[in-house]
């Protein structure tokens, strides 16, 4: 089954907000500029997403479930953490998918900061990522007979670096990255195992 017309056209308005919140910022972008790279109506995009907002949502949405995906892939669904190499594929994972759809992942960063509805769904994506990594964290040290008391802090951590590692490391424009996943997955693997 292909898929519908309305989804094609809410995806390109989608991929056509990557392209502007990359090349100019979030703050920057405004409805018209998406509805021009998509070249589109401006008011065509109100059919699909009610604000700017809304679209930076549903590229979050994807990016979430593109992450999971990865990380289902690698390690398989309903996947536990019990080794050094799931933690680093966790980490691959994460660094992936960030750079994957940095575009977006900058402009939640940079909607968060002036939208407090914005920063609201920021604080759920990384509520999410913490739960994730908590669970994790509690099945890592548990399988190498440590407390897992801390198991919420660690989980805590592990998110504000790998989200502040990438965001720092990953240059905007290209995608690239001046840091070394390995080198993050190992230090992440001896944080939690400490």
């Amino acid at each position: 089954m292909g898929i519908s017309k309305a989804d094609r056209t809410a995806e390109e308005f989608k991929q056509a907000a990557r392209r502007v919140f990359a090349a100019q910022g979030y703050a920057a972008t405004k409805i018209t500029d998406i509805t021009a790279e998509a070249g589109r109506a401006t008011g065509g995009i109100y059919r699909y997403f009610p604000s700017k907002a809304a679209v930076l949502k549903a590229l979050a949405d994807d990016f979430l479930a593109a992450r999971h995906t990865r990380v289902a892939h690698a390690s398989g669904d309903g996947h536990r953490m019990t080794t050094e190499q799931d933690v680093r594929d966790h980490v691959q994972a994460y660094w992936r998918s960030y750079r994957e759809h940095l575009a977006e992942m900058v402009a939640i960063s940079d909607a968060a900061a002036s939208d407090p509805e914005f920063a609201e769904v920021h604080r759920q994506i990384r509520a999410a990522d913490v739960a994730i990594w908590r669970r994790h964290i509690k099945e890592l040290r548990a399988e190498l007979g440590l407390s897992v008391t801390e198991s919420a802090a660690l989980a805590q951590m592990v998110v504000s670096l790998l989200e502040s590692y990438c965001h720092a490391t990953f240059h905007p424009s290209t995608g690239t990255s001046r840091g070394s996943v390995g080198t993050l997955a190992g230090f992440v693997y001896g944080g939690i195992t400490n």
